[in-house]
Parts: C-alpha cells; sequence; structure tokens
C-alpha cells in the first residue's frame, strides 16, 4: 500500500491495492504465475534495445532481432507486452493475426492486453506521486477459469467485441466506451482493468473536485502525450 501522506482517495487506494493483489491469482485464461510475470515483462518492456531500435524506424516491421526479456514467457506473449508498452500506435491487424495463430488464444491476448494496461495506470501513479511500485505478491495455485462471454458480436473490429446498447450520454459519448466493448471477450479483464480506471476517470458520477470540462481537458491532454490512438 502507499505510504505517502498525500490526500489519496479512498477509492483510488482501495482499488489499486485489489488490482495489483489481482495479478497473483488465476485469472480467466492465465494462471497466476503468467499473470504476475506478464506485469513484470510490463515493467521492464522499456529498457528492451529491439524495442527501442524499432520504435525510431520508420517501420517497426522491418527491424528483426529478440527482445531482452526478464521473464520466460512465450515469444508471442512477450512481444505483445513489449509494443503494447512502446509502440502501442503502430500496431496492425497484420501483426495481431500473427500473434494470435499459434498458441497465444485471443481471449488470451485480451488478458495480457488488459494486465499490461492496469500496469500502466498503476505505475504511472505510483511514479507520479514518488511511491514505489505495488508488488503483487506470491502467485496463488488454481487454474484460471476459462469462462467464455457468450455476449460478444463481430462488428468488424480484430476480434469479437462486446454486444451492448450504445446509448448518447449527457457528453455525448456512448454509454458503453469502445474500449470495454474490446476487451468484451474477456469479462474478467474488463472488470480487472475498469475497477482501477474508474477510481480515476468515469463519463457519469467521477467523483472529483474539478468539472466535466477540465476533467476533459486533463484526459485529452494526457491521452495526447501518450500517443493514444483511441
Amino acid at each position: 500500500m502507499y505510504k505517502t501522506d498525500l490526500p489519496i482517495r479512498s477509492v483510488v487506494r482501495i482499488s489499486h491495492q485489489a488490482a495489483i493483489e489481482a495479478y497473483a491469482k488465476p485469472g480467466t485464461w492465465l494462471d497466476a504465475d503468467t499473470r504476475t510475470k506478464v506485469l513484470a515483462e510490463a515493467r521492464s518492456a522499456r529498457q528492451c534495445k529491439l524495442c527501442q531500435r524499432r520504435k525510431t524506424a520508420l517501420s517497426p516491421y522491418t527491424v528483426d532481432g529478440d527482445h531482452d526479456t526478464v521473464t520466460d514467457l512465450s515469444p508471442e506473449i512477450v512481444e505483445v507486452i513489449h509494443r503494447l508498452i512502446t509502440d502501442s500506435g503502430r500496431l496492425t491487424e497484420s501483426w495481431f493475426t500473427g500473434v494470435t495463430s499459434g498458441e497465444l488464444t485471443q481471449e488470451a491476448y485480451i488478458e495480457v492486453v488488459g494486465l499490461v494496461a492496469t500496469s500502466i495506470i498503476l505505475d504511472s501513479f505510483a511514479r507520479g506521486i514518488g511511491e514505489d511500485l505495488l508488488q503483487p505478491g506470491e502467485p496463488e495455485p488454481g487454474e484460471p477459469s476459462r469462462e467464455k462471454n457468450p455476449g460478444v458480436i463481430d462488428d468488424g473490429a480484430w476480434l469479437p467485441i462486446m454486444d451492448v446498447p450504445q446509448e448518447p450520454t449527457d457528453v455525448i459519448l456512448p454509454s458503453a466506451p469502445n474500449i470495454l466493448r474490446a476487451m468484451g471477450l474477456v469479462m474478467g479483464a474488463v472488470a480487472h482493468f475498469f475497477g482501477v480506471m474508474r477510481a480515476h476517470y468515469a463519463l457519469a458520477n467521477l467523483d472529483i473536485d474539478i468539472n466535466r470540462s477540465q476533467t476533459e481537458l486533463i484526459a485529452s491532454r494526457v491521452s495526447s502525450l501518450n500517443q493514444c490512438f483511441y
């Protein structure tokens, strides 16, 4: 848990602690050992020499080599983690098809994406307040639930997405964000990621002291600085 005396909202503290502990528990498609390794790999990816060369190349697909890894995760999972962390704006459908054509299923891919995205929230926050990164603890025994979500449809995306009504909100945005729909194959990944994200940002009922316009200005600026494609 964070040790700082800064006035962190309780919902943030609670959601962050729950999220980091979830890495050490079996997920939907990945066991706890794999989930903790995904976190470790995400935290080290920016030091990868191959990723650094690809980042500066006109196209990352012209640069071959091996990733610098700190785990024994499969090459496909390592590739996904490193590209998400270092060069997510240039992912292509052919790249996605390549990494999910073997042992890495679409469902496992979504779980990896959710784990990486959640780690970015946790670690960016910790660095921003000058705290050590939260640690997940020892992986717990048990098998993944392998629970499928039947409520998905083919809507022209790279993979099936959640089938939910899209009603406009008072901020002229859909009631179900596309990020949520994109992760719809794995509801556990949705719950993990949004359990943390909603503590920081939501389209409605966000309990903070700045107004909606100020919130969107900050969110847009941070997204731009992070080269967020979405």
